[in-house]
């Protein structure tokens, strides 16, 4: 299956770079991913953030080929959002305390 990748853009550049990816069927299939937010954002996101309104997905194809753009205020909502076959990490991890702690 190939891979796609999904980086993020503003009006004044890159925001986030996917360094991952996200395995898809075909073209049709990552433009459906995108619309959804890519395992990214939402919808909801966007409605709760005007912010991300300037924001765009820019998609490419597994040699990072420019293939489509799809803008933030574009993304379709949040019910039946596709899979992609191999999701992201988490977005934020939790800060766990250190073992080694004073005596």
């Amino acid at each position: 299956m190939p891979t796609y990748f999904f980086d993020v853009q503003s009006r004044s550049g890159l925001v986030c770079l996917d360094y991952q990816g996200l395995d898809c069927l075909d073209d049709d299939a990552a433009l459906t991913l995108a619309r959804h937010g890519a395992g990214f954002t939402s919808h909801g996101d966007c409605t709760r953030n005007p912010q991300l309104t300037s924001y765009k997905f820019a998609v490419a194809d597994a040699e990072h080929r420019p293939l489509f753009t799809v803008p933030f205020t574009d993304l379709l909502p949040d019910e039946d959002a596709p899979s992609a076959s191999r999701k992201r990490p988490p977005r934020s991890s939790k800060h766990r305390p250190s073992s080694s702690q004073p005596v």
